[in-house]
């Protein structure tokens, strides 16, 4: 067992973050950890109360440390902060192994009073009603989830695969444009569903 290290909450989790990115979600477990840190596993529940309670606290940091444009600046155009804001959500979730599904799983149901306050009043303040402000923060919220989890999770990763018969122009022909969308990459993906999805909002 290595030599031990502290054991306080922010420890753990700083320990959680390198054996996730070392193992993925799936090897993330209180075991691993107190490996990591050369301590007995009972020794942190003093600090964490499940593996649960562990998850949302290493969801919180991952936010915390990447997810850095949750609040619109200034004379902000709600669609250059919608945008922003997703792009950060997806910049930390891909800045860990399993980001996405950490997220999808553990992350905070209950928003940041703060954040929510400043998000909820742009719109508002543009037009939309409060619920469709709040709708309109969760559509962006959810596609941006999905699409890195499809990112970090597919099995053929981001290519499009269309298996195509020999002689078969049409599968051919989709094949083709399979290849293309995959040359232009994930982020030019992202981009076009989210430009795609923020232009819909306006017409609420």
């Amino acid at each position: 067992m290595p030599q031990p290290r502290r054991t306080d909450r922010a420890a753990i989790v700083s320990a959680a973050l390198e054996v996730l990115d070392e193992h993925g979600l799936d090897g993330l477990s209180l075991r691993a950890i107190a490996a990591r840190l050369g301590v007995r596993q009972p020794a942190l529940y003093h600090h964490v109360d499940s593996k649960a309670d562990l998850l949302a606290a290493v969801a919180d940091e991952v936010l915390d440390r990447w997810h850095t444009d949750r609040v619109p600046v200034k004379d902000e155009r709600w669609q250059d902060f919608l945008a922003r804001n997703a792009w950060s959500l997806r910049r930390a979730m891909l800045s860990v192994r399993d980001g996405a599904r950490l997220i999808a799983s553990a992350g905070p149901r209950s928003p940041s009073t703060e954040n929510a306050i400043a998000q909820t009043s742009l719109l508002e303040r543009s037009g939309f009603t409060g619920a469709d402000a709040v709708l309109a923060f969760i559509a962006v919220s959810r596609y941006t989830i999905g699409a890195a989890l499809e990112q970090q999770t597919a099995r053929d990763g981001t290519d499009i695969v269309i298996p195509a018969e020999p002689g078969d122009e049409a599968a051919a022909h989709l094949a083709l444009l399979a290849s293309e969308v995959a040359a232009l990459g994930p982020e030019h993906e992202f981009e076009v569903g989210l430009t795609a999805l923020i232009r819909g909002l306006d017409q609420l």
